[in-house]
Formats: structure tokens, sequence, C-alpha cells
């Protein structure tokens, strides 16, 4: 707008008389302006308008609009009606009819537009402060939306070849009153192998190590899964080959297969949201701020400009409930509005795909047989955001005997209730089958129903099912829980199941559970078979939280003519403490029974042990569980590997407090290296090292650093550390004189540089017992000697005067 300010000036000489500070509706014509031309039509939308001479007034003015500033802008009064420039209707997010006409001054390029075309328009001028406030519907404001950030990828750290060992070790003996002492000793093993390839491993279970004839089994060791794992991160998708499992779909059911899997896979990034978030919808007619109320409970503010907004930057939580938002304006104007939610992690936001494949043979007697596999098969499920309330899926599967094709549809519907519905048909040596499904939820925040039904032919077959056995008939179950207050809350249960052999039995259950003082809950339970079995059970429970970390508790049942009842008491480790203990006293299954036990959680896993004695044995169990990782040369033992770990190397330091945040979980050995564990995948992990636990002498940068480690793989992490003693020196020139300031000092060798301050004086740190010190100073350097004295704990050595030799003024 600079280019304008002395045409501007020259017009307000020649304007006539301005406007006093009044409301002006419309404004009054002026008789001396530049002349202009102007456009009966649509100018904004038509080149070829016609165009005619008139004169007119412009005016510089500050423009106020529903109280926000919104720059200096030049306004036209034109035959008694004010006009503003088209970029300032822009500017202002003020939004125009289609056919709205303009007119064109002589010497601007862009149209002027009707302020009265707005809806709601009124204009107040201030003659003294040479500013304008208009005043518009709040309707007429295009819509704000404030939307969830999203979540850049962050860029996954460089994995380190590794190697890692899984274990867990169980040992039991029991002593039988009248039988032989039975001893067990079994294994769970996994060995594993990472890279920038993926991640490889396999399991193995062995059984009856100890060759115990009166187990009754031989000793065996049984492959469980191996399995070959590659995540693309970037395009949130996963292959798998080897031992694994299909997705379970709304109808169909996982089975385990050896073969080749690969679909989408949204834990690969951090942050994503795959369920539709509400809108929250409102309207501002002044810059507001939103406070927003989930049930009550504040969960948010925001800032909004004039207009309609709507806010989708929901805080994520699932089920339903209602929003209160307070509106309040600058002028300290509120406005409620209220307004309800449904979320649910069955949907997906509109136009997403979710889906997998799979091929290979299905797994047979996993855990008994090492490779037994069966047929071939083929088989695929995709799910579809159709739009925010309407997710669509789809299932099929294939072996050379079977076929199987399913359609699923997960709906919202009115009052905040989710349906879903399935229908499927098989096929297998030309006997056909079906099988459907019909369910209703319904969360709100005091209540929850759900009821589903589902049926199948008597021919109705899916892969991996076995042939003799006959499908569910029909099978109805039925959820309602209610919770007035938080103090206590019931709910009731239905359960029916019908077989092809008219066999079919029906159950009925209540609940109830209130809390008692502060912390303790009580609650009690029953269930009665009213159909196809004759049986009552009762229970109630009592749970005591107590201080330090420790829990009491007490059960009774009754079940048909059987009775249990015990105390028990545990105290698992937390991070004030590793050990961790439990008991157990009372009766059941008809006999009286005491248990104990003790574990201790510690750098390098779990150590446990357990005794149980009743009338007829006494049972002794002890067991180990933890892993050992090989990598970048060192051999580090370890919890059991489960995530991600890093590497870290603190500059030779041992004994450092190495973690996550604040939470210490290890310490570096002997040669200032550490193994870290439970580190998060494809997510940012800040690493922090304990400042406290190094030397005075060291010198560190930085206490954190980031790395982002790929699934079950190890990153590493070095902490440049400077080491060494610092030490005060003063340094002369060969003219008598201390060096000057701005000199620079560095070690030689070392990168870091010192600056002399005043009296010839620099403070050097990572000095060794014996150095050679570099001092530069106007393009000329000298090469200085020092010798440290014995070290004095808490005291600075001081050394000096020093001869620069070879440097000149």
């Amino acid at each position: 707008m600079g280019i304008f300010i002395y045409p501007l000036l020259l017009l307000l000489l020649y304007s006539g008389q301005l406007y006093a500070a009044s409301e002006l509706q419309p404004p009054t014509p002026s008789s001396t302006s530049p002349a202009t031309t102007t456009d009966s039509s649509p100018a904004p939308t038509q080149a070829d308008s016609p165009i005619s001479q008139t004169t007119d007034n412009i005016l510089p003015l500050e423009i106020v609009i529903n109280g926000t500033k919104s720059g200096t802008w030049l306004l036209v009064e034109h035959d008694g009606e004010m006009y503003a420039p088209a970029d300032a209707f822009e500017e202002w997010r003020v939004q125009l009819p289609p056919d709205v006409k303009s007119i064109k001054l002589t010497h601007f390029d862009q149209p002027y537009l009707p302020l009265s075309a707005v809806p709601g328009y009124r204009f107040k001028m201030d003659f003294a402060n040479q500013s304008a406030e208009l005043l518009f519907s709040p309707q007429v404001f295009s819509a704000t939306r404030l939307t969830q950030e999203k979540s850049k990828k962050p860029v996954t750290s460089k994995v380190l070849p590794s190697l890692f060992l899984n274990y867990d070790l169980n040992y039991s003996t029991s002593i039988l009153r009248d039988a032989h002492t039975i001893r067990d000793l079994g294994l769970l093993t996994e060995f594993g192998a990472s890279n920038s390839l993926g991640v490889i491993t396999t399991s193995h279970i062995g059984r009856n190590l100890t060759n115990d004839d009166t187990l009754g089994n031989p000793r065996t060791w049984v492959r469980l899964e191996t399995t070959y794992t590659k995540d693309f991160p970037d395009r949130s998708r996963t292959l798998r080959l080897g031992d694994t499992s299909t997705r379970e779909g709304l109808w169909s059911r996982n089975i385990y297969f050896g073969g080749v899997q690969y679909g989408s896979n949204f834990a690969l990034t951090p942050g994503f949201v795959s369920q539709p978030i509400p809108a929250l919808v409102g309207v501002s007619t002044a810059p507001s701020s939103v406070e927003m109320y989930v049930n009550d409970v504040l969960r948010q503010v925001s800032k909004v400009p004039t207009g309609p907004f709507a806010i989708d930057n929901f805080p994520l939580l699932t089920g339903s409930g209602d929003v209160r938002m307070v509106v309040r304006d600058i002028f300290g104007r509120e406005t409620v509005i209220e307004q309800s939610f449904f979320i649910t992690t069955d949907l997906l936001s509109a136009g997403l795909n979710d889906w997998s494949i799979e091929a290979g043979r299905l797994r047979q007697d996993i855990g008994v047989a090492s490779s037994n596999y069966g047929p071939k098969f083929v088989s695929g499920m995709w799910r579809h955001g159709y739009n925010n309330d309407i997710t669509l899926e789809s299932h099929a599967e294939a072996t050379s005997q079977q076929r199987a094709l399913g359609l699923s549809v997960v709906s919202t519907l009115p009052k905040q209730i989710l349906g879903k519905a399935s229908l499927a048909i098989s096929s297998e040596q030309n006997q056909k089958g079906a099988h459907w499904l019909l369910g209703l939820e319904q969360q709100r925040l005091r209540s929850n129903v759900s009821f589903q039904v589902k049926g199948s032919t008597v021919n109705f077959r899916q892969i991996g099912q076995d042939n003799a056995t006959s499908p569910t008939k029909l099978q109805i179950a039925g959820n309602w829980s209610y919770s007035p207050q938080n103090t206590h809350s019931f709910g009731l249960g239905l359960a029916s199941i019908s077989l092809f052999d008219n066999t079919r039995i029906t159950t009925l259950s209540g609940n109830y559970s209130v809390r008692v003082g502060k912390h303790s809950n009580l609650s009690f339970t029953a269930s009665r078979a009213i159909a196809g079995a004759d049986g009552t059970s009762a229970g109630i429970f009592l749970v005591i939280p107590m201080d330090n970390n420790i829990t009491v508790s007490s059960s009774a049942n009754v079940h048909g003519d059987q009775q249990d009842f015990y105390t028990s008491a545990s105290r698992n480790p937390n991070h004030e403490s590793n050990f961790g203990w439990r008991t157990l006293a009372g009766y059941q299954q008809d006999r009286t029974r005491a248990e104990g036990g003790i574990f201790f959680m510690g750098r390098y896993g779990r150590v446990s042990s357990d005794v149980s004695t009743s009338s007829n044995q006494t049972a002794i169990r002890i067991g180990a569980s933890g892993g050992l990782v090989l990598v970048d040369k060192h051999l580090f033992p370890s919890e059991q590997v489960n995530q991600s770990l890093a590497v870290v190397e603190i500059g030779g330091y041992n004994n450092v407090g190495i973690g996550l945040g604040n939470h210490v979980l290890t310490h570096t050995h002997t040669d200032g290296i550490a193994l870290l564990p439970r580190l998060l995948p494809y997510q940012n992990n800040a690493i922090r090292l304990d400042p406290n636990d190094l030397p005075m002498s060291a010198e560190v940068d930085t206490i954190e650093l980031n790395v982002v480690p790929a699934w079950r793989s190890v990153v590493k992490v070095v902490f440049p550390v400077r080491g060494g003693r610092g030490a005060l020196l003063t340094v002369m020139f060969e003219d008598g004189e201390v060096a000057p300031p701005g000199a620079t000092m560095k070690i030689e060798g070392d990168t870091q540089e010192f600056y002399i301050a005043r009296r010839g004086q620099a403070y050097i740190t990572g000095l060794q017992p014996s150095n050679h010190v570099l001092l530069n100073w106007n393009n000329q350097q000298c090469k200085i000697d020092v010798t440290l004295p014995p070290e004095i704990p808490d005291e600075i050595s001081r050394i000096g005067p020093l001869l620069c030799k070879g440097i000149t003024r």
C-alpha cells in the first residue's frame, strides 16, 4: 500500500468533506473525486462488462471488522454506497453472492464490490481516527476448521545388526501324598536376528526336559513359529513370511498358517487415527475462545475468528457422550453450544482402506508338531470407509476343496447406536452353506448396551474348521450395564446357544459393584442356567488397595454343591522396588489350599519362586525369564526383547544412568556402554543420561538425544563427552604483556576452542597430564606445552604465566 501514499494525500485534499463520527446507512454521496468507470454486471466473473463514467469519493481508512482490526484499506463511495476492493473481502474471509455488481477505478486494476451486498452490513465512521467499523452477519465469514495436526512420520534411525535370544525357564516339583514325586522342566525360547532388511524370529518349546516317566509323555522339543517381518512405515504396510495368522473380520476367524501375508498396518504411523472424529460446529460473532467440555470435563481451549467454525481435533475418546462448548468473545459475551458425539474404532474414516492378503498352507497341531501343514489356501480382507458413518467389509477365503465369501457393514444408527450386519456363503463338494450376523451396540456415559445374534446353516464351513464339527445353529448374546454414579454399577447378561443336535443352553447373569470407603470395591455376581442345563452360581469379591503398592482381596463362590473361598495379598514391583510377593490361603475345590511366592524384576529379566500346598500335594516352582543380545561386538544380558533397543555409548564413563525421560532403566558398564530396552518402535524416544553420574571434569553437549528405532531392532546412540581436567591458563607474549582478549586456544588434536579473557587468562577443559596447546591471534599461531600439576579435589588448577613465542602484536 506504500505506493499509494502520495496519491492518497492528494485525493484527501480533493475529497470535499469526510464523514463525521457517526453511523452511516448508507453514506452520503460526495461531489468531487477522481474519475472512475463503473460496471453494472458481475465484474468479478465477466471481463467484458459495460463501463460508464461517474465521480466517486475514495477514502483510505483503518478498518475494524466485528471488533477485529484488519489494516488500512481504500474504500470508495459510489452512488451513495460504500465499496471495497475484491482482495479485501478475501482477506476479511467475507463471502459475497455470485451476482454482485462491481465498479472499476480508472487507476486501479482490481474491481470494487459493494459492502451493502453483505448480509448484516452496518458502517460506522470515526472521523477523528480516520477509521471505520464494519459489522457483518457471522454467517457470511468463511468457516474456520480446527483440525488435528498431522504428525510427520519421523525418519527411522539406522538399524544396528543384532542377534537376540529370549528364554522362559520353569522347573517344578510336585510331591503327592500317595504317589510318586513329579519333576518337570520346561523351556520356551525365541531366537531372533534384525538388520535393515527386517526381523526374523523362530520360537521353540521344550517339555519334560527331565524325562520324568511319571508325566506320561517323553522329552519333546517342538518348533512353534518361524517368521520374517518387514515393515514399510512410509506406506503403513507390513510383509510377513513364515508362520503367522490371518486377520479376523466381522464374521471370519483368524487361523494359523505358513506362507505370506501383506497388508496395511496403521500402527506404523504414530498418532494416526483411523476412526472418524466428529466435527463440533458453531458460530462466533467476534474473535472468541472456545472452551470444550466433554461429559462435563474441560478437555481443551481453542481460539477461533469471527464466523462459523468446526472443531475436529477432538480428544481421542470412544463411545458416545455430550459436548458443551462455551464460546466467549472479546467483549466478554458467552454463548453455550451443546452437541452429542459418537466415536468407535469399528468405523473407518471416509475414504480410508484397511486390507490384508494371505496365501500358504494351514498350520495344524501347533505346539504339538513342529511342521504339520495342511492344505493350500488363499484369503483376503478389505475394509473401506464409505463415509464417516458407514464402513464396508469383504472377506474371501478358499482352498482346493472349500470356498467362503462374505460381506459386512458397520453403520451408525439413530440414538447413537452402532449397527453391524454380515452375510457369508460357503461351498464344499457341492454342499453350500450360509452364515449371518446382526448386532447393535450403544455406549453412553452411564450405560452400555449390546446385543448380537448370529447363526449358520448345517453345511456352512470356514477354512481350517473341522468337518466333523457342525457349526453353531444359533447364538444370542446380550449385555446391559449401568453406572448411575461413580460409586456403584450393575449389569445383566443373556447368553444362548443352539446346536443342530437340538441341544440348547440359555444362561442369565447379573452383577453389582459398589465402592467401599475411598478405594475398596465390593462386587456380587450370580448366574442361572434356565434352559438346557441346571445350575446356579453366586460369588462375592472384595478388593482393598493399600499403601506401598499392596492389594488385598477376598472371594467366596458357590457353584452347585461346591464352595470356594480364599483371601490373597500381593505386591507388584514398581520403580521404587524390584521385589514383589503374593500369598493365598483358603478353601478351593473342596480342599484347603495355601500358596506363596516371591519374584524379582531386574535389568536382566525376572526370577520367581512359588510354593503351594493342599491336602493331597505340595508343589514347588522356580522360574526365570530374560534375554541375551549380541550387537556391535558386545554381548548384553537383558530382559526379554519384545520391543526395540538402543546401544548407548558415553565416552568410557561407567555407572552412568541411562533411561527414557526421567526414568533410569540401566547403567553403563566399565567401557561406558549400556543396552537400553523398552523403546517404542517408529516413534521418537528421548534417551537421557543422568549428568549427576558424570565427574566434574566431563563435558557433555546434551544430556538427551532422540532416536526412532524400527520394530524389535537396535539403534546406536553416542553421547559426545569430553573428558580430562580443567585448568585456568595465563599466557604472555614475548613483549612481556599478557595475551590479548579474543585470542583463541585449543588442545592440539581437539576441535573445541576457548577464548582468552582479561588478564591473558583462559579456562580450558579436556586437558590430560601432558598437552600441546595452540594459541591463535591475528593470523599467527604458537604452540605451548602444558603440564598439569597433581589434582587437588574441589580446586581449579592455575597454570602460568606461560610464554607464547613467535607472535607479534
